[in-house]
């Protein structure tokens, strides 16, 4: 196991961005649909990755979210926006993209190590759950769509529960309902303040998945990858 697993009872995972990610195949086509650019997914993931560092930096420092970050689809407004898409058809595309999210779940790519890391977690006895923001709800969806809901004992969505991270408060949820300790959880997520900075707040553990080095600045552990959890590295 990873060193920050050490000597704990569980492990917290984000969803988005972590045990699963956006369907980049889907998003680059939408985006040639509309503008009739060509949107390479590699292009389309450092460009998302981007903006959520923008906004972790901001929180950083103390500084309340960028006021875009209250919109639906922020996160692909922004990746959309860096890549030169103009504002005008940034709204047309979010019309587009609420179209494809009702049909299938657009952040329906499971990681392909998730199943096998929550199987060997649950083997080593830690108990597993997720903490996820959602902008609807549909958190349970998601997980039942990747299969991977047998492997948690339960999921808090943001949208449900009324809490939302990097706010303490749903981290301490989480912990009351499996009885632990802060101490005695970790926190694995891919952003460093919604997620690592956040858990280390509420007086957690955090593992930070880092696998384009982004934040080589970061106070946790970093991972490039989810079979490092259990003592699997990547090449």
């Amino acid at each position: 196991m990873h060193p920050a697993l050490r000597g704990l009872r569980a492990v917290l995972f984000d969803a988005g961005g972590t045990l699963t990610h956006p369907d980049w195949q889907r998003l680059s086509q939408l985006a040639h649909t509309e503008t009739g650019g060509r949107f390479a997914s590699a292009d389309l993931e450092r460009a998302f990755k981007d903006g959520l560092r923008e906004v972790d930096a901001c929180l950083k420092r103390g500084e309340p979210a960028p006021f875009d970050t209250t919109r639906r689809h922020w996160t692909f407004r922004r990746m959309y926006g860096a890549l030169g898409v103009d504002e005008a058809a940034c709204e047309r595309l979010c019309a587009r993209l609420d179209e494809s999210h009702a049909e299938r779940h657009l952040w329906c790519c499971v990681d392909p190590e998730a199943t096998r890391v929550l199987a060997a977690l649950k083997g080593a006895g830690l108990r597993t759950a997720v903490i996820s923001n959602t902008e609807d709800g549909r958190l349970a969806e998601l997980i039942a769509l990747i299969e991977l809901g047998e492997h948690f004992e339960f999921l808090i969505d943001s949208f449900v529960v009324g809490a939302r991270k990097p706010d303490a408060a749903i981290f301490h949820l989480a912990l009351a309902k499996l009885g632990v300790e802060p101490r005695e959880a970790v926190f694995v997520g891919d952003s460093y303040a919604h997620d690592a900075l956040a858990a280390i707040g509420a007086g957690m553990r955090a593992v930070l998945l880092d696998p384009l080095d982004v934040h080589p600045e970061a106070v946790c552990s970093r991972i490039n990858a989810l079979g490092e959890l259990i003592g699997e590295t990547t090449v």
